[in-house]
């Protein structure tokens, strides 16, 4: 059985809309529930605004986690459960500065 690992500061193919499109205020959703609002989006990781899952709180989420994206309905789909993201960076790094690689 061969594992397959993904590095989540990358993008999948067709994971993220063209450069000006904008996913801020989109709703983002893992696979347990909502996670929050975009409040930026800088094409490596999305900061959410995560009010609704933990009051007062925001999270990075790396672009690897976006299994698809429904414009329709304004809605990021993530491919793991909110725990997941509790691993992510805290979000007061600067959203200014491309992640390490």
């Amino acid at each position: 059985m061969s594992v397959m690992t993904t590095d989540l500061w990358e993008h999948r193919p067709g994971s993220h809309p063209a450069a000006d499109l904008t996913l801020v205020g989109y709703e983002v959703r893992a696979t347990d529930g909502p996670v929050g609002r975009v409040e930026q989006d800088t094409g490596d990781h999305l900061l959410v605004d995560a009010e609704p899952w933990v009051p007062g709180t925001r999270v990075l989420v790396p672009t690897g986690l976006v299994a698809r994206l429904d414009h329709l309905d304004r809605t990021v789909h993530l491919d793991c459960p909110r725990a997941r993201l509790s691993s992510a960076p805290p979000a007061a790094v600067d959203l200014t500065t491309p992640h390490p690689r």
